[in-house]
């Protein structure tokens, strides 16, 4: 994919940019969210990663470009720098050198940091080597990584400041927008302002050579300005006597600067536009301060961004893979040779005695099969017949179980008809079943029907066609507490008695009541018990009986 969204991340400010990075970087929007706005960029954390995500996710919708993976730059102060002396090693074990060197040299715990590094031209082949490791915070990086979840941005690629600036300067020299030094291995600055402070970077060759960070306060006044813009130069001059500075390239717009900084340095100065050629309506003020992120757009294009959070280098196997390979095969194949045979040999021992085993076993299995096929049949029959029929205490138990506790209706007649079986043996339904009902009124009857629509659970449909009639009024005397008769008519179909569960819930009246039960019963009068019978009258002795 050649599109991208370039965000350089400031103190106090953010610069975004769209376009497409193949070949060529070119810029087809661009977005700056800084603390002149209604809302200001709050300070990136862990904690104000999400908000600021989800804000920044808005400032890039507004500004219309196409969503895309980003890149993201990070000032000079974010980031240690570490010039480091090696061995010449293999590309395959140079990373885990100089982490072991840059571990060993810096005062960051290795857990603390992200570090990836890149190769500096001018060491010597035969002798040492090297090379500037760089190092990033981790809870600087996980922030990142955090606000390009909460914005909705796949993370492609995180890189210092400098790196993107000394990228974006060969761009301009290529595009002609400011004169390129005289030869192509001389050393220039690029200098980059902004509310939050600066950067001084020398570029030789298109490679990073030294980048020293502006504080904010140095940018109070011009006097301060330049005392540091000569030291640097100063530092510069000490470290590499050989490749003096021959220009400044300013990424400022306006004029002015440039001629009083030439007049103060000693040394030509020139000022570009990052965004020169495109976007005409960006103010003039913030034009200069898109450096970083143009320069991530143009470093993408020609992949001359060396430095990589994201994607930092790591040691690499350089085995062929081919032989590697070819290992690993005849290995599987000699694992899997033994086991086969080891295999064979076990099965081959339990296989001679169970071949007859497993005959006779079968031929038993067969004839008692044949032997019960005619008990088979006859139960088959006997569960088709039993099918025809409904089981009528359990349905009476049901319907004593739908009958509502408060006596607003009442059963008057109930009346069963089995259906007959038709010539192909099948029938509509077991039976119908007629129901009249005196009730209060329509309510009752309906909740009835209801109750018994919710036996029907799928796939089982045990009732069917379950309409309610008015058959009229079952009478008019005076304290009728039922005046209202219904009829419902339903066909049932057979089911086993394990599908009949419910248990009624209320208590039935005695039989001796009726129709109403009294509102007082006095008690039955207790029999007494009858009189012994008088004992006979003593007869004299000479009495003849």
């Amino acid at each position: 994919m050649s599109n991208f969204i370039a965000i350089d991340l400031e103190t106090n400010g953010v610069y975004a940019v769209f376009g497409a990075a193949r070949g060529s970087a070119k810029v087809t929007h661009a977005v700056a969210w800084t603390a002149e706005d209604a809302e200001p960029p709050p300070a990136l954390t862990l904690e104000t990663a999400r908000a600021f995500g989800e804000r920044l996710r808005d400032k890039l919708r507004t500004a219309g470009g196409p969503p895309a993976p980003v890149l993201i730059s990070v000032g000079r102060d974010r980031v240690i720098l570490k010039e480091l002396k090696h061995p010449p090693v293999p590309p395959s074990e140079e990373p885990a050198l100089i982490k072991f060197q840059a571990i060993k040299e810096m005062s960051e715990s290795p857990d603390d940091v992200v570090l990836d590094y890149v190769p500096l031209g001018d060491g010597d082949a035969a002798g040492e080597r090297r090379a500037m490791a760089v190092m990033l915070r981790k809870d600087v990086f996980h922030a990142i990584q955090a606000m390009c979840v909460a914005a909705g941005l796949k993370l492609a690629g995180v890189t210092p400041r400098p790196y993107a600036v000394a990228a974006g300067l060969v761009r301009v020299f290529a595009a002609g927008t400011a004169p390129p030094p005289e030869h192509k291995t001389d050393s220039v600055a690029a200098l980059t302002l902004s509310p939050g402070g600066g950067e001084f970077t020398v570029v030789r060759n298109g490679e990073v050579v030294l980048t020293l960070a502006l504080p904010a306060p140095v940018l109070a006044n011009e006097t301060m300005l330049v005392s540091q813009l000569r030291r640097n130069l100063t530092v510069y001059a000490g470290q590499h006597p050989t490749h003096p500075i021959r220009a400044v390239y300013l990424a400022e717009v306006g004029t002015g600067w440039t001629g009083r900084l030439a007049t103060a340095l000693g040394v030509p100065v020139h000022a570009y536009d990052p965004l020169a050629g495109v976007l005409p309506r960006v103010p003039e003020q913030f034009r200069g301060r898109f450096a970083g992120a143009v320069g991530l757009l143009a470093g993408k294009a020609v992949d001359a961004l060396p430095i990589n959070f994201a994607s930092p280098r790591q040691p690499t196997n350089t085995s062929d893979p081919a032989k590697r390979r070819l290992i690993f095969a005849a290995l599987a194949a000699v694992l899997l040779l033994g086991a086969g045979v080891v295999f064979g040999l076990y099965v081959r021992g339990l296989s001679t005695g169970s071949v007859t085993e497993l005959t006779r076993h079968r031929d038993e299995l067969k004839e008692k099969n044949e032997k019960g096929k005619p008990d088979m049949r006859r139960v088959e029959a006997i569960d088709g017949w039993s099918k025809r029929e409904v089981v009528w205490l359990d349905e009476l138990h049901e319907l004593a179980d739908r009958m509502p506790a408060d006596d607003s209706m009442r059963l008057t007649s109930l009346t069963a008809t089995p259906f007959p079986v038709g010539k192909d043996g099948k029938q509509e339904a077991q039976s119908k079943v007629e129901l009249k009902i005196a009730a209060t009124g329509i309510v009752p009857v309906n909740t009835l029907v209801s109750a018994i629509e919710r036996d029907n659970v799928f796939p089982n449909k045990y009732y069917a066609n379950s309409p309610v009639s008015v058959l009229g009024a079952v009478g008019t005397a005076a304290g009728t507490k039922h005046p209202l008769a219904y009829g419902l008519t339903t066909k049932v179909n057979y089911r086993t008695s394990d599908k009949y569960d419910p248990s009624p819930k209320f208590a039935p009246p005695k039989k001796s009541w009726g129709a109403f039960a009294p509102t007082s019963i006095a008690p039955e009068p207790v029999p007494e018990p009858p009189a012994p019978p008088p004992e006979p009258a003593p007869q004299p002795k000479d009495a003849i009986p």
